[in-house]
């Protein structure tokens, strides 16, 4: 049995939505004791009162707690610990401190500036540790003129010119679906820097500060864009399903309603092949399809053809039957009953029932580190299961406050009692804690000071 590669690092997380949790996330399913420090005053757990039968919750149902039961929390919080801290609060703030003092790591995605003006910031954390790994990623990082700009997934995918890429060349850029691409992406990066620095500091002993823009994160995905710009002087323009050196190329209406197959053929041989299966072996030599150039300069007319065919089939059934001819393709799931029985997804174990206290018992995405199995691979037999290391479910807001304050800082039940009171800690969240911000929170707070 093998020990998870994290193990014995503790890593305190104050993020929201999914760049920031997403990270926790991925350093939890290796091992580490994630810390989610969440405040009574905000919340990023959905409303505190949403109206019955709202998507979103199990069974349409809020239930009476729904800050623990909202799907998208408890998707990407799994493996954590909750704590909740008001760090506008010199308590708050003292107890953050304390368990700083014990950790290997510190990350936020909160925006540039909040965690200076908490007393956070990345010198004032390194002073309490200095060999801490200390990571803040805003929208677009911690220097330059738009370090201040606030960001969600959106406004960063605007940004890094991803929207002007993405939809149909004949519809204006107010088609395209709403994208949250840029999150997942930081989350990764975030995970790779920060493992990147906890070997360093097993080499060297040092801490380090990084400062992650999830902009900057994203915009290596379109190396190939900006030297295409760069030798061109031309924007690329949207291509829908297209491709420059494939066709076919596309997604294709199946048997059923709104069944699709995504189909790509990558050759000359390929395209004789896909003849083959759809039983037009003629068409491979038709002069409007014979060479690449030629699909290309006909794709409209190729692809209502294979249409034609398509539509008559089953999309499971064609992409198998593409697949057999080495040809890649997919049929196109949705996220729910097609991906939970999915068999591939099915065999490896991906989807995990997952018992929350408030939630009930749900299938979950499960680790994504299938390698990191405590099960040695060299050894196990070939058809042994695929287990997870950890798939512990999302914490409840405060659900492990009396654990990391007391059992693990050694502060006393009359001590909690008075954070309680003072909802510096808690279970439930106040009145108002909704995303109106940590900045207009702090400001609020700093008022109240003030005029006391």
């Amino acid at each position: 049995m093998k020990k998870p590669p994290l193990q014995g690092i503790r890593a305190l997380e104050l993020a929201e939505i999914w760049a920031g949790p997403f990270c926790g996330v991925l350093l939890g399913d290796m091992g580490a004791e994630v810390i989610k420090v969440e405040a009574l005053q905000r919340i990023a757990r959905g409303p505190i009162r949403p109206a019955p039968n709202t998507p979103g919750y199990p069974d349409y149902d809020p239930g009476a707690r729904p800050w623990n039961r909202q799907g998208n929390f408890n998707a990407t919080n799994r493996n954590k610990l909750g704590l909740t801290l008001d760090l506008t609060t010199e308590q708050g703030t003292d107890a953050f401190k304390e368990l700083v003092a014990i950790s290997d790591i510190v990350f936020t995605n909160y925006a540039f500036g909040v965690m200076d003006r908490l007393g956070l910031g990345q010198e004032a954390l390194r002073e309490i540790k200095p060999d801490l790994i200390v990571l803040f990623t805003p929208g677009y990082g911690n220097t330059g003129p738009y370090r201040g700009h606030r960001s969600m997934g959106m406004a960063i995918d605007a940004m890094t010119g991803h929207s002007a890429m993405r939809g149909y060349p004949d519809l204006d850029l107010s088609h395209n679906s709403l994208v949250h691409h840029p999150d997942a992406v930081a989350a990764v990066t975030a995970t790779f820097a920060i493992t990147a620095a906890l070997h360093h500091r097993a080499r060297t002993g040092r801490g380090q500060f990084i400062d992650l823009s999830q902009a900057e994160a994203f915009m290596p995905h379109f190396g190939e864009v900006f030297l295409e710009n760069r030798m061109s002087g031309a924007p690329r323009e949207r291509r829908g399903n297209s491709h420059p050196s494939m066709s076919p190329h596309g997604c294709y209406p199946c048997l059923g309603e709104d069944a699709w197959v995504t189909i790509a053929v990558r050759s000359d041989e390929e395209w004789r092949r896909f003849c083959e299966v759809i039983g037009q072996r003629k068409l491979a030599a038709d002069p409007r399809f014979a060479t690449l150039e030629d699909r290309i300069a006909n794709r409209d007319a190729l692809d209502a053809v294979i249409s034609e065919w398509t539509v008559q089939n089953d999309r499971h059934d064609v992409a198998a039957r593409m697949q057999a001819q080495r040809i890649p393709a997919s049929a196109v799931l949705d996220c729910g009953a097609d991906t939970y029985d999915d068999p591939h997804l099915q065999e490896r174990q991906y989807f995990q029932l997952v018992d929350h206290p408030d939630a009930g018992m749900y299938p979950m995405s499960g680790p994504v580190w299938a390698t990191l199995s405590h099960t040695d691979r060299n050894t196990a037999p070939e058809d042994a299961p695929r287990l997870p290391d950890r798939h512990e479910p999302a914490p409840g807001l405060g659900q492990h406050n009396e654990y990391l304050l007391a059992d693990l800082l050694g502060h006393s039940a009359d001590y909690l009692r008075e954070l309680e009171r003072a909802n510096i800690i808690g279970t439930v969240p106040l009145e108002g804690a909704d995303m109106g911000g940590v900045r207009r929170f702090v400001q609020e707070r700093q008022r109240s000071a003030v005029a006391s």
